[in-house]
């Protein structure tokens, strides 16, 4: 019997059932559950099959509720602990915002004392660059007022001697006032350096009269060399150390002539004033001698350089040592010429 001659509602059911696929995923899938839910194949179960079916879906529902229920405890709680720490974080918000405000005076004072001390170590620089320039240090100025003579003292002078120059840049510009000021307080150190100087270098002539062949220090020539700026001092210091060598050239003469070298050796010069000759010619030796002597000690102290003036100042002074002894002795000559 065909389709066509059913009813038109039962036509479209049985045509429904027919064209339904049966070896579908989702229907193999549907069977398979109804049977695990549909054990007997009676006509009163099949009556209440959709009763079962709503049964089934029901007590699903209600499992799914009950393990529902947990996620959703558990997700109170998160939302609780969120809402803590939204709570916590809107507080830390406005404590920081608090901080800020707070704070922003503070960085600003803080920027500020920054450029002010970066001003200060500008300024701090630049005063200790002018006070190396144009200003002694406590102990350049206590040994130029009467330390020891040294290394320490010529850097000093010489200091000063720069601080004078660069005063002069000073004149010629905006600030005469305070070149003039300086040169007047590096004049006054200047002074009392030399005169300190001077005084050493006086006291240290006065030792070298004490030696026959003295060793002359390097110091005390660097303090003669320095003292050509002064030649007043310069002069007195030179008459200092061509009178301790007139002294000690002197007291060296007397004992050639009288009393000879240690032990006798060589005989005293004396010996021979009998014959005028010998005598006269004996004395001029040992002059000669004394002179070489005394002219490297002149080179040694005043330098190569040493002008004429300088070496005669000194050489006058020897001559004085051996030529007062000698007058009165080479007047024995002409007495002995006249007795023979």
């Amino acid at each position: 019997m065909s389709t066509s001659a059913l009813a038109p509602g039962l036509a479209r059911k049985v045509k429904k059932i027919l064209e339904i696929r049966t070896e579908s995923t989702e229907l193999l899938n549907a069977l398979n559950t109804l049977s695990e839910i549909y054990q007997d194949n009676t006509p009163a179960a099949r009556r209440q099959l959709r009763s079962t079916i709503e049964q089934r879906g029901l007590a699903i529902n209600e499992q799914f509720l009950d393990a529902a229920e947990s996620v959703t405890k558990a997700l109170d709680d998160v939302q609780a602990q969120l809402d803590g720490l939204t709570a916590s974080c809107t507080a830390i918000t406005a404590a920081l915002t608090s901080a800020r405000s707070t704070a922003s005076g503070l960085l600003a004072d803080s920027d500020k004392a920054a450029r002010e001390l970066a001003a200060i170590d500008s300024k701090r620089g630049l005063v200790e660059q002018f006070l190396d320039k144009y200003q002694l240090n406590p102990e350049e100025v206590a040994v130029l007022q009467g330390g020891r003579v040294g290394p320490e003292f010529f850097a000093a002078l010489s200091h000063v001697r720069s601080i004078h120059e660069h005063c002069k840049g000073l004149l010629r510009s905006h600030h005469q006032r305070a070149g003039l000021e300086l040169m007047d307080q590096m004049a006054a150190h200047q002074e009392a350096a030399y005169e300190h100087l001077c005084r050493w270098v006086q006291a240290e002539g006065r030792n070298l009269g004490e030696n026959d062949a003295p060793e002359v220090d390097p110091t005390l020539t660097a303090a003669v060399a320095a003292l050509r700026d002064r030649p007043v001092l310069f002069k007195y210091c030179a008459e200092e150390v061509a009178g301790a060598r007139h002294a000690a050239l002197f007291q060296r003469f007397i004992v050639a002539l009288t009393r000879g070298g240690p032990g006798g050796l060589p005989r005293p010069i004396e010996i021979h004033a009998h014959d005028p000759r010998r005598y006269v010619a004996d004395m001029l030796a040992w002059v000669h001698q004394a002179l070489c002597g005394e002219r490297e000690f002149v080179v040694a102290l005043f330098g190569d350089s040493s002008s004429s003036r300088d070496a005669a100042t000194n050489e006058a002074g020897t001559r004085r040592g051996w030529c007062r002894p000698a007058d009165p002795s080479s007047a024995v000559a002409p007495s002995h010429c006249a007795a023979k």
